[in-house]
Formats: structure tokens, sequence, C-alpha cells
């Protein structure tokens, strides 16, 4: 039983990687943004698009970049600290799916303000 259950994680791993391999060709041809794609024991795909070196701007377009290609709408939820949260769920198909996310910090200011 156990054999038989890890056989099913170990073959959505592999779809699941076909998966973003596919996204990944597409990236290339279609110029969307790099972003680091995750997958879990399970199957399941994260992205996480990261502000490393980008505005929260730049951060919050590559993010709806993504969320267009893969057909989703996604949620948006603010933090107190002027944070945003950006997740969207999607499916590719029964078994391949998962979610992208973006954790956007306010724009930093410099010590005068601007």
């Amino acid at each position: 039983m156990a054999a038989d259950s890890n056989t099913r994680r170990l073959r959505r791993q592999r779809m699941a990687h076909d998966e973003v391999g596919r996204f990944l060709a597409d990236a290339a041809e279609q110029g969307l943004p790099a972003v680091t794609w995750i997958v879990a024991a399970n199957g399941a795909i994260t992205g996480r698009v990261d502000g490393i070196g980008v505005t929260p701007e730049q951060q919050r377009a590559a993010f709806e970049a993504w969320a267009a290609y893969l057909a989703v709408t996604p949620t948006e939820r603010p933090h107190r600290d002027g944070s945003v949260t950006l997740n969207a769920r999607f499916e590719r198909s029964l078994l391949v799916g998962g979610a992208i996310r973006a954790d956007i910090a306010p724009a930093l200011t410099d010590v005068d303000g601007a």
C-alpha cells in the first residue's frame, strides 16, 4: 500500500515537472519574467514571484504577467505594514495544479523620505 502511494506521488511529481518545463519554454517564447517554481512531494506546483532586485511595481507586473498566462484571477490581501500578498490558484489538468504568489513590500524611501 505504501509503495503504491509513493508511486502515485512520484508520478504526480513527474507530471508537475513536465508542466514546469512547459511553463519555462512558454516563458522564453513569450518573454515572461523568471520566477521560482517549486514542486511539492504531492506534485503541487508553487510559483514565487520575488522582489529581489526589482521595484514593487516590477514585481506586481511579473505576477500579473504570469496570472494572465495561467488564465487565473488573483486575490490581493493588503497588510497593515503596507505590504500586499497576491495569490492565484491554477489547474492544468485533473492531476496538475498549484498556485502562484507574490509578497510585495512597500517601496523603500531614502533618508529624506523621497
